[in-house]
């Protein structure tokens, strides 16, 4: 049975926050210790197990358990609402709120609309993914058709997520669009379509997922791990098969040329930087108060990147990465000591700028091209990177504890 003198209405809570908290993105290492740390604050015997797709947690002690399964679905990024559960979790295991309330409370965050619109947050993607294009060398032409595509794949995903079966191929949809648009304007005006597409899909890309999963590979989170890390790849393939079937259609119907962009100015990169991380913080839901914190966590993170690759060089940029990765951890965690806030509320955006989703992009493309050295070599640097951001965040935890679970 369970503890003498817990309420019922403590394990309900739990079970609820932790629901929400693994629907807005939070890893399996995180969300274990956060809930185990709430369940001893609130005088419960718990074990705790989450994967991508459950939530296994059992209440009581050894000889009469009492289990509970959630299936849950993650993916929506909305810290905005993460920072908010947070703060409950704390007002409950401190006793100003009652579990009873808690869950009432949680209900309610979870229903309320986000922060942003759909017309905003659509904008902001457009914005994220011309400014990408700048990273990637494109020119104003680029930039602008990178742009366009990014808004329309917007609108496209907002009309097919009304449907299941129409959401489960959204991947796939999106890149043949995003190849097939880039490659017939690529015959009509001076573009660069691969550069376009890749920028105007980044948003699509699996590489937070990709670098999570890491993460919890390395904190021994291994089933956990392992299933993230297979969603990645088939997203992955999603995309790939779609840039493929778009480039297809595109060349049976106009010559696409090849054309070498030229790169805009050395300050362009800044402006992007900049104009990036204030939209991705609409994109993840950051309340105003963050979008702040959270431009200055990726100017940190891009600034230690270069400043790690001129300084320390290393096989396929990895001690940059790194350096960016361990710079981006310590302000985080500073940050989530100094406001008793998630540090995974600047953190996750900022991530967004290091993670290798491009590489694995055009590995799974060489590969489909048979160009099999070339594919494994990309996908080998991958890796790397991903363990180069993963290690930096990890020695950043070491270096300054954000005395926070999330």
């Amino acid at each position: 049975m369970y503890r003498r003198g817990v309420d019922t209405s403590s394990i309900a809570f739990v079970l609820a926050l932790g629901r929400a908290l693994h629907r807005y993105g939070t890893p399996a290492y995180r969300l274990e210790e956060g809930l185990r740390r709430v369940c001893d604050r609130l005088a419960l015997d718990a074990e705790v197990f989450t994967t991508p797709t459950a939530i296994i947690m059992s209440f009581g002690p050894a000889t009469d358990l009492r289990t509970r399964m959630l299936r849950v679905d993650g993916g929506e990024l909305d810290m905005g609402k993460l920072a908010q559960l947070d703060a409950l979790g704390d007002e409950v295991v401190a006793h100003r709120v009652t579990a009873a309330d808690g869950v009432r409370r949680v209900e309610a965050i979870v229903a309320a609309p986000p922060r942003f619109g759909r017309a905003v947050s659509t904008a902001a993607a457009a914005l994220t993914a011309a400014s990408v294009a700048v990273f990637f060398g494109g020119t104003l032409a680029d930039l602008a058709l990178a742009g366009a595509i990014g808004l329309l794949l917007g609108l496209l995903s907002q009309f097919v997520a009304r449907s299941t079966e129409q959401a489960r191929v959204l991947e796939l949809v999106a890149a043949a669009f995003a190849s097939f648009t880039s490659s017939i304007a690529a015959s009509l005006w001076h573009v660069t379509p691969s550069l376009v597409t890749v920028a105007s899909l980044i948003i699509w890309l699996p590489g937070l997922s990709l670098t999570v999963a890491i993460a919890e590979l390395a904190t021994r989170n291994l089933i956990a791990g392992t299933a993230r890390l297979m969603q990645a790849v088939i997203v992955l393939l999603e995309l790939v098969v779609g840039v493929a079937l778009g480039e297809q259609l595109a060349s049976a119907l106009v010559d696409v040329p090849q054309v070498t962009p030229v790169a805009l100015p050395a300050w362009a990169p800044w402006v992007a930087l900049v104009v990036a991380s204030a939209a991705l913080a609409v994109v993840v839901q950051a309340g105003p108060r963050q979008v702040g914190w959270i431009v200055a966590a990726c100017v940190i993170g891009y600034i230690g990147t270069r400043v790690g690759s001129a300084w320390l060089g290393g096989p396929l940029g990895m001690m940059g990465v790194l350096f960016g990765a361990l710079l981006l951890g310590v302000g985080s965690n500073a940050y989530a000591r100094w406001l008793d806030r998630p540090a995974q509320v600047v953190q996750t955006p900022a991530v967004f700028l290091l993670v290798p989703g491009s590489m694995g992009f055009r590995g799974m493309a060489s590969l489909l091209d048979k160009d099999t050295l070339s594919g494994v070599d990309t996908l080998f640097a991958m890796l790397v990177v991903a363990l180069a951001i993963v290690a930096g965040l990890l020695v950043a935890n070491a270096v300054v504890s954000p005395r926070r679970s999330l």
